[in-house]
């Protein structure tokens, strides 16, 4: 029995990312998601990314983003977190272990840097198998302006990673909330 090669793993900012770099994770992230992706980079902004590749070409992406999340009822318990965007592997490669060796290198680099990390999936089993915990609470997103809108689609796809700085009375039950930004806030 032959068991599938473990990815080599590369760390680097986005300002690191040379543009051949760039359009071999759009055509991953578009393969992916099976969707157009050009303009999902601006839209999450500059963050961190751990790139999986098997030595000639990337295998799997994902990235960490500065967020801020509000915990609880008014007023909010803010916290900086790691919030996790574009975890990708290309479609035939998908259960061999790629994403799941680009996810454990986020949850390193989350737990060494943040007090919390977050991340919206419809793939709840894969991130509960490295750690990650479900939200049970009410969702919101939060305005500029500190109002919450109410974001009920996402009830029950947020996650979030306890790293040693994050709160001990931290309540997974109560409601939580995303700083706004534009198209898709979580």
């Amino acid at each position: 029995m032959t068991f599938p090669t473990p990815p080599h793993l590369r760390i680097l900012s986005s300002e690191e990312i040379e543009p051949e770099l760039l359009d071999e994770l759009t055509a991953l992230c578009e393969a992916a998601f099976e969707e157009s992706f050009a303009a999902v980079w601006e839209r999450v902004g500059p963050g961190i990314h751990v790139i999986g590749s098997d030595g000639r070409r990337v295998t799997a992406h994902a990235m960490i983003i500065d967020r801020r999340i509000y915990l609880g009822h008014e007023p909010d318990q803010a916290l900086d977190v790691g919030y996790v965007e574009n975890v990708a592997t290309w479609p035939q490669l998908q259960r061999r272990g790629h994403a799941t060796a680009v996810m454990r290198e986020i949850n390193r680099l989350v737990v060494e840097e943040y007090a919390l990390g977050a991340l919206a999936t419809g793939s709840n089993g894969f991130y509960e198998r490295l750690g990650w915990e479900t939200w049970r609470g009410p969702t919101s997103v939060r305005m500029m302006d500190g109002q919450r809108v109410r974001s009920a689609e996402e009830d029950g796809a947020v996650m979030i990673l306890r790293t040693p700085r994050t709160p001990a009375d931290l309540d997974i039950g109560s409601p939580i909330a995303i700083e706004w930004r534009p198209e898709e806030p979580w």
